[in-house]
């Protein structure tokens, strides 16, 4: 393959590409139901949390959420509210799912949970019977203490929402908030440092999050990337599905960039053997001219030596 139609072929494959990315956003577009139009987790790690937000713990006391970061302690934040039909519920039993495997290690010793509800309506006497339901499961434990259920106005709801990427909408009709699923860990400074976005947390990583929050360290996996694009949230079934079509725009993306990387260094190294035959090529062509130049010159210095010789005689 010659120098031009190596580039042709790159730039045919970075254009398929750029195609291939123009069609994700338009398949994103196309995709969303109207009701769930709003609903989305925008990577904001790296950000900090607004500290002086005002909510009530569960037993009615007004509390700055900066109060849950001065232990030194790294925070694992979900947002949530009690009356939420399904996604709250699978979300929240997931978390306790995944303590009880741990059996609560480092729960209240190395971090906390602090679980906001995005319902300003919500009162901190049903915060506090959620927490009960949640904290109950976790016996022997620190739950009790280390867990943390508020409620506030919608300002503060809000404000909390915006700094962590959290987008959901008020469904007015079913009188219900449609809603992604997030577990965001956010280190003692109260800078988020990493997201998850499935509804399940394993052990593993749970216990990775928890230390890159401690050690501050910010992480945006690239699983949960697929899984934010891959899925979509149906507000009317209240869980995630998988998008055939975005899943095959990232399939289709996917290939077209493993094609450039399998196929490049055999380009590259077809070139160099190519560059390198031409080298020895001229090299004995250069070596040829040479010789036959020292031979014309020694006959034509062997050549007056014999005229010479023959006058002597």
């Amino acid at each position: 393959m010659n120098r031009r139609s190596l580039c042709q072929l790159i730039c045919f494959t970075v254009c398929s590409s750029a195609l291939v990315t123009d069609a994700r956003g338009q398949l994103l577009m196309d995709d969303v139901p109207e009701a769930a139009r709003g609903i989305d987790v925008e990577d904001k790690v790296g950000e900090f949390i607004p500290l002086d937000c005002v909510f009530q713990d569960e037993r009615g006391n007004k509390i700055g959420l900066g109060k849950f970061f001065k232990q030194g302690k790294p925070i694992i934040l979900t947002l949530n509210y009690s009356d939420c039909p399904g996604l709250c519920i699978a979300q929240l039993d997931n978390l306790v799912s995944t303590l009880r495997e741990m059996n609560a290690e480092g729960l209240g010793d190395e971090f906390e949970i602090v679980t906001v509800s995005i319902d300003p309506s919500e009162t901190y006497q049903k915060a506090a019977r959620t927490k009960g339901k949640y904290t109950g499961l976790l016996r022997d434990s620190k739950a009790e203490e280390a867990w943390h259920f508020l409620t506030g106005k919608q300002k503060d709801i809000s404000r909390l929402a915006d700094a962590v990427g959290f987008r959901y909408t008020y469904d007015r009709v079913n009188k219900r908030y449609n809603h992604p699923a997030a577990t965001y860990f956010v280190s003692s400074e109260g800078r988020l440092c990493r997201t998850l976005l499935s509804l399940g947390v394993e052990p593993s990583q749970l216990k990775l999050a928890i230390g890159e929050a401690k050690e501050g360290k910010l992480t945006m996996s690239l699983a949960d990337a697929i899984i934010q694009f891959c899925y979509l949230y149906d507000p009317n079934a209240n869980r995630y599905s998988a998008s055939a079509r975005r899943i095959m725009a990232f399939g289709a993306a996917a290939f077209s960039m493993l094609l450039v990387g399998c196929t490049a260094p055999f380009w590259f190294s077809k070139r160099a053997r190519n560059n390198e035959s031409k080298s020895q090529t001229n090299t004995a062509e250069s070596g040829d001219a040479v010789a036959a130049q020292d031979s014309a010159v020694a006959y034509s210095t062997d050549e007056p030596s014999s005229t010479s010789t023959d006058g002597n005689s």
